[in-house]
């Protein structure tokens, strides 16, 4: 009897282990669950699943609200250390990690609107720190990455967490793409671009503004110059005589450079002097249409040189300045020669591109004009060339163009537009300049860099 009693106490203890190491075991699968996510796993608990676009980030509030792809129902979701977020690459992030722009597919309570998880899905494609793209309106499609996408008013465009318009960005911008297929559905600018305005320049009239050897602009009265954001060698040309300062430009404000202090060098300048045929042909130096009456000013150093002309086969090459005066010519041949004969020719300094610029999209049209008539009393730049007050008119130019709009208290702004080849005047009306908060910006002495 007493074998019995110990042998059912024995059994007992083991059963009671047993269970003990069963709970313990569920509370850990439970606890592990809960951090991964899923402790909200349960059947009583409805769950909803959407794809869309994250229009914003609210780190302080710990919430997001992420658009639908081709909607514009918008869903405001909370997350925390329960909510299980990953990117591309499936990896674990932080709920402050979510960018604007990124596309999810996201799953979450509908009771409370709180986010259980959320993946990037495996069809999205993502281009960063893309530097070069174009649009095309008519088509309402995206050059990026060499590829042609197309964008919608579904499309999210953005800087941050304020939506852009398409036209507000410029090509001197960067950013981030994103899409499925043959679709864009955001594009966010990581990088922006801002103004140079100068001031008491006037010997430098007719001559060309080099900005670090890579933006060309000729050089006229009242200027304002759209570069990115960054730091920058400014010089300033005209004949044999050049000005330097260094300058920063920050992202959508005014950066004043101030030329009356300084002393002008003639140093390593060389003037080109060309000979185009047939006359009338345009002249585009690193991407720029510069006026070749006369002979330019450039600094020595090479530079991307591109004629084109209606009915002749363009010219691309490399301009290297290397001497303080030199002539050039070039004579383009037309599209109809033969083959063989089929080729610009150019004297030896310049060396010829093995391909075709195709940057070269603009031409004057003489017969029609192009009208910006609002916002009232703003200063009208078109490719930071001073075009007078809104409203106003000018010759039209066809193709891709950047009208900037600047006025004393506001916000400078930039449109990109295409203005196309279809024989008609074009008007045009942009939104009223948002009003300037901070102090007026003061003038930018820059930097003497000695020569």
């Amino acid at each position: 009897m007493l074998k019995r009693q110990k042998a059912y106490r024995l059994f007992l203890c083991c059963c009671i282990i047993t269970l003990f190491a069963a709970v313990l075991t569920s509370c850990t699968v439970v606890r592990k669950r809960a951090r991964q996510g899923y402790a909200q796993a349960s059947p009583d608990v409805d769950t909803q699943v959407i794809t869309g676009i994250v229009i914003k980030n609210n780190v302080d509030a710990r919430q997001i609200q992420i658009r639908e792809l081709d909607s514009d129902i918008i869903n405001t979701l909370n997350y925390g250390a329960s909510s299980v977020i990953t990117d591309k690459f499936k990896e674990e992030r932080d709920g402050e990690q979510v960018e604007t722009g990124m596309i999810l597919q996201a799953s979450y309570r509908s009771e409370d609107g709180w986010l259980v998880s959320a993946e990037v899905p495996k069809d999205v494609w993502e281009y960063q720190d893309v530097k070069k793209f174009s649009f095309s309106g008519d088509e309402n499609m995206m050059l990026v990455a060499g590829q042609k996408y197309q964008y919608s008013s579904m499309t999210y465009f953005a800087s941050g967490n304020d939506r852009l318009e398409v036209m507000e960005l410029h090509n001197q911008d960067v950013l981030t793409v994103r899409g499925i297929g043959i679709h864009v559905y955001s594009a966010v600018r990581t990088s922006g671009h801002g103004y140079i305005r100068l001031t008491n320049y006037q010997d430098f009239l007719g001559g060309i503004a080099e900005i670090s050897n890579s933006l060309m602009v000729p050089i006229s009265e009242n200027m304002l110059i759209t570069v990115a954001e960054g730091s920058y060698r400014l010089t300033l040309c005209k004949r044999r005589a050049a000005a330097t300062k260094t300058v920063t430009v920050r992202s959508d404000e005014e950066t004043v450079v101030d030329f009356s202090d300084y002393v002008a060098t003639a140093t390593n300048i060389g003037e080109v002097t060309f000979h185009i045929e047939p006359e009338g042909a345009a002249l585009y130096l690193n991407g720029t249409a510069v006026n070749y009456s006369k002979p330019l000013a450039l600094s020595y150093g090479k530079y991307n040189i591109a004629v084109s002309l209606t009915g002749y086969k363009s010219f691309t090459g490399v301009l290297t300045v290397a001497e303080p005066s030199q002539p050039l010519e070039i004579n383009l041949i037309e599209e109809k020669a033969e083959a063989s004969e089929n080729k610009a020719t150019a004297s030896p300094t310049v060396t010829p591109s093995s391909k075709d610029d195709n940057t070269i999209t603009k031409k004057i049209d003489s017969n029609h004009t192009i009208t910006v008539s609002a916002p009232e009393g703003a200063e009208v730049f078109l490719d930071n060339v001073y075009k007078g007050l809104a409203p106003c008119t000018f010759t039209k130019v066809i193709g891709s163009q950047t009208i900037t709009l600047s006025d004393a208290g506001y916000v400078t702004k930039s449109y990109s537009v295409d203005i196309l080849d279809d024989d008609k005047n074009v008007k045009l009306s942009f939104a009223d300049l948002v009003k300037d908060d901070t102090a007026s910006p003061t003038p930018d002495l820059g930097d003497d860099d000695e020569d």
